[in-house]
């Protein structure tokens, strides 16, 4: 990333998928934010601007800062490698920018408290909504009525059993009426 579009960023704002820390003195903040993106759609956290001007400052970052960082980042579980990258800026200051992809292992959670993103805040995941991600990480593609059959075609399949099957899973909400 080049300071002009950490610039860029900068003036557009926070967002779901960005957030602004002054230094990485808002650590804790920052990781709940990792956190809430992991488990919503990734993201940024770029520190070194001034979230209320939207201003890039910048920072001055050592060998500690990084791996300050990443030890608080290790708190994230189950374990997520974000990406973490320097900005260099004109003024000899730098800017540190934390990006993640939708976690692949959601839900994700932070010292024992999960979180998901709204807007440009973080808010708690309710249990209800911890156990939707929790069910969709376990329900993965590996399920047996998932993998392909070798040697059997459309022929064998019985359709009475697929239309009760169908009619079973409208009645028990698991499926909408297709409408055929």
């Amino acid at each position: 990333m080049t300071p002009e579009q950490v610039a860029e960023l900068a003036r557009g704002g926070e967002s779901e998928i960005l957030e602004f820390k002054q230094s990485t003195a808002e650590i804790e903040t920052a990781t709940r934010t990792v956190c809430a993106m992991l488990n919503h759609q990734g993201g940024r956290v770029m520190f070194g601007v001034m979230p209320e001007a939207n201003q890039v400052m910048g920072q001055e970052i050592g060998t500690r800062t990084i791996e300050n960082l990443a030890q608080r980042l290790q708190d994230v579980e189950p374990p997520a490698f974000p990406a973490i990258e320097r900005v260099p800026l004109d003024s000899g200051r730098e800017v540190l920018v934390v990006t993640v992809s939708a976690g692949q292992n959601r839900p994700y959670s932070y010292k024992g408290k999960a979180y998901r993103r709204v807007g440009n805040t973080n808010e708690a995941l309710s249990q209800a909504a911890y156990e939707v991600l929790l069910l969709e990480r376990l329900h993965t593609e590996q399920r047996w009525e998932n993998q392909l059959v070798q040697g059997w075609t459309v022929a064998d399949l019985e359709a009475a059993t697929i239309q009760r099957t169908v009619t079973e899973a409208i009645r028990r909400g698991r499926l909408e009426d297709p409408g055929t």
